[in-house]
């Protein structure tokens, strides 16, 4: 099953490569303040879906001492941002697992590549897809505040957020004109993870009260997003078009 779901992605994605709009943005993401990986958005987009992959790698003087090469990836529906498939390939020094995921036809459950399943929730979405997702609405203020349930391994999250721009600012964080700041907060609803040991990320996003920051650009692309709170806060940064 494993075999065939690889062969299922790999096939799209090549279908997809040479024919429709693909996109490539580069991030640097840091932890307690500190540079450590690069990261490289991959975005393919055809009439009805979109393939997202976030390939992450730690820069190469401290790959040395600890390997990193996290890849996590979805696909899901180019208007409503529903999750269709979605996957992570973690390799955390000596912590090495992957994580397969689809939905079934009408979307009320999620099967894993062990044969495992569980209950999707209704209007749900995944951590990227959902990231995608408020970015895609920044510009439409009376869409917020809203409220997105968020399935991560497993456990099902709420998901808060508010929309501040420069007529509507941050109490804590300026913003340039155009920007716009989206603030998520994340709250624990039900269910238990799959995982037992979790990669860094996961288990960031995956903590009661952690806090998602989004800017977005004028023309709807994040360039920066920050997961939890200083000092324990994973901010990505974009270095690139």
């Amino acid at each position: 099953m494993k075999l065939r779901y690889f062969l299922l992605v790999s096939l799209c994605w090549s279908a997809l490569s040479g024919k429709e709009l693909e996109t490539l943005i580069e991030y640097e993401v840091s932890y307690l303040g500190i540079p450590l990986l690069d990261m490289t958005l991959n975005w393919v987009e055809d009439d009805t879906s979109i393939y997202v992959s976030y390939d992450n790698q730690l820069k190469p003087f401290i790959a040395y001492f600890h390997p990193v090469h996290n890849i996590y990836q979805v696909h899901f529906r180019n208007e409503s941002f529903e999750p269709l498939t979605w996957s992570k390939s973690v390799s955390e020094g000596e912590m090495h697992f992957q994580i397969n995921a689809h939905r079934s036809k009408n979307g009320n459950k999620v099967y894993f590549q062990n044969g495992d399943s569980l209950d999707f929730p209704a209007g749900g979405f995944t951590v990227f897809s959902a990231t995608h997702y408020l970015a895609s609405k920044a510009s439409d203020a009376d869409f917020f505040p809203v409220k997105l349930p968020i399935f991560i391994d497993g456990q099902v999250w709420e998901a808060s957020a508010s929309r501040f721009d420069t007529q509507q600012p941050h109490p804590d964080y300026e913003l340039e004109s155009g920007d716009i700041l989206i603030q998520t907060d994340l709250h624990y609803l039900s269910g238990e993870s799959i995982v037992p040991v979790n990669d860094i990320l996961t288990s960031v996003i995956a903590t009661e009260g952690t806090q998602f920051l989004l800017w977005v650009s004028p023309d709807g692309i994040y360039n920066k997003a920050q997961f939890g709170k200083f000092p324990k806060a994973v901010v990505l940064k974009q270095v690139s078009n």
